[in-house]
């Protein structure tokens, strides 16, 4: 995922449509769960019996937030259905509803001649000399769990991307304009915690003239988004970056007194532009951005993220906390 994370960044910077990177990364953990999901298909398949409910009830038995997720996989459901049927989501939940939404698929087909007409679907999962066949139900049931889990991890995967990228993003802006550790601080959840940074969803503070905090909210979202768009403007931080804005909404900021940046724009110089006239006119500390050939840029970039360690910003943090209460945390 790492390799990703730095693609998109330097897609962000560059100007260009970073989802690509989201979509590969998606695209690699669902592979990756479908040959862990299907290698137990496989295994359950070949010692026989009622082998889904062995499975289901194997699972349950297994410690940790994995098997929770298998189970609503295996059993096409998600979390958010379980919770509003049933108030709770727990595994004992899960694994009564899932049992439950499998014997819908089988009361089904016993209208397979109805449902599907000529067609048959017959599942065929080979490994080695080893080889199973699943039946329509089974067959039916494999392909809902692997497009249950797809939805799952799509949703996650955009989030947790988005999360990352962000916190990379801002780190790598700040060393780009040559900005010192102590003027500024990448938020983490310790410092929302303190009410250090309010309810704010912020992602980052840099430090102007007379010390005077910055906030700035970072955030990948598309023209289609505009809700996103809205919930920060309405924490009015200073600057808000983001991929792409409306018109409108870029002249509702800027009645605000909230600077836009947006990254999407044909010259991928002129964002690090605005952003260092945006900090040199608040007062930050900052240095002119290198002004490198893209191919050299891009390797520049890999550099800094090279040496972007989260434990090292949530420390700073701490120590910038404790600065900020005298030492009362």
């Amino acid at each position: 995922m790492e390799q990703y994370i730095q693609k998109t960044i330097v897609s962000v910077l560059k100007g260009e449509d970073y989802r690509p990177y989201v979509l590969a990364t998606i695209n690699s953990r669902f592979l990756d769960n479908v040959r862990s999901l299907t290698s137990q298909v496989l295994e359950y398949k070949l010692k026989g019996g009622d082998w889904i409910d062995n499975l289901l009830s194997d699972i349950y038995k297994r410690e940790g937030k994995r098997s929770q997720f298998e189970l609503l996989w295996f059993t096409g459901l998600n979390n958010k259905t379980v919770r509003n049927m049933a108030g709770s989501s727990s595994k004992s939940v899960i694994l009564d509803l899932g049992k439950k939404n499998i014997a819908t698929f089988r009361r089904l087909f016993n209208e397979a001649d109805r449902l599907l007409g000529e067609y048959e679907i017959l599942i065929t999962i080979k490994k080695g000399k080893e080889q199973v066949v699943l039946d329509p139900i089974e067959s039916a049931i494999y392909l809902n769990m692997i497009s249950t889990m797809k939805l799952s991890i799509q949703g996650g995967a955009w989030s947790e991307v988005g999360k990352q990228t962000e916190k990379g993003l801002l780190y790598t802006i700040f060393k780009l304009l040559k900005i010192d550790d102590d003027s500024y601080v990448i938020i983490y959840q310790k410092m929302k915690e303190k009410g250090l940074a309010g309810d704010r969803e912020i992602d980052g503070i840099v430090f102007g003239r007379e010390n005077k905090p910055l906030s700035i909210e970072l955030k990948l979202l598309g023209i289609g988004n505009p809700e996103i768009g809205d919930e920060a403007l309405a924490r009015k931080v200073d600057l808000f970056l983001t991929d792409r804005l409306t018109d409108m909404m870029v002249e509702q900021a800027n009645n605000m007194g909230i600077k836009v940046i947006q990254f999407r724009n044909e010259d991928p110089n002129h964002t690090i532009d605005e952003v260092h006239e945006f900090f040199t006119k608040a007062g930050v500390k900052c240095g002119t951005p290198p002004k490198l050939p893209w191919d050299e840029m891009e390797k520049k970039i890999v550099e800094i993220l090279e040496n972007f360690n989260v434990e090292n910003e949530q420390n700073k943090l701490l120590r910038k906390l404790k600065e900020l209460t005298k030492g009362e945390l």
